[in-house]
């Protein structure tokens, strides 16, 4: 049976374990990765250090890491379903591909914002990040939403 560490300070986890909390980062990696992409034309490299820069905790022992094994296969897959575009430039004599977001990205990263909209409007997830983050969550009565 597999083991995985999140970090040193968590106990073991099964490999049901394992492949739940995969699924979960998974899924939030390919979002992130999406709205990176969206902000300006970047290389791997470069989306590794801002995931890098996202998952960067106080607690050095728990931190999260981009790796390259993890992030290009993700690129790949999500340029097979032409969410993103890449394309090739020389940059100081180096071969670089650079990603840009599709017109299909863009629709599910919309799609996406809406979904993250109508989770923060709604006090049954509201109280669910309550109570897994220990943090209470400030509601406003009204907000102005941009775009």
């Amino acid at each position: 049976m597999s083991k995985f560490y999140i970090c040193d300070k968590m106990k073991e986890l099964n490999e049901s374990h394992v492949k739940f909390l995969k699924h979960f980062s998974n899924g939030i990696t390919h979002n992130l990765i999406l709205w990176i992409i969206s902000k300006e034309p970047i290389h791997g490299y470069g989306i590794m250090k801002k995931l890098d820069d996202f998952f960067d905790f106080d607690n050095d022992e728990c931190e999260l890491k981009a790796t390259s094994s993890k992030v290009y296969p993700l690129l790949r897959k999500m340029e097979s379903k032409n969410l993103i575009e890449g394309e090739w430039q020389t940059v100081n004599n180096k071969r670089v591909k650079y990603y840009s977001i599709t017109e299909d990205g863009e629709i599910v990263l919309k799609h996406l914002k809406n979904n993250l909209c109508q989770v923060m409007d709604n006090p049954f997830w509201m109280l669910f990040i309550e109570d897994m983050t220990g943090y209470k969550m400030k509601r406003e009565t009204s907000y102005e939403k941009r775009n």
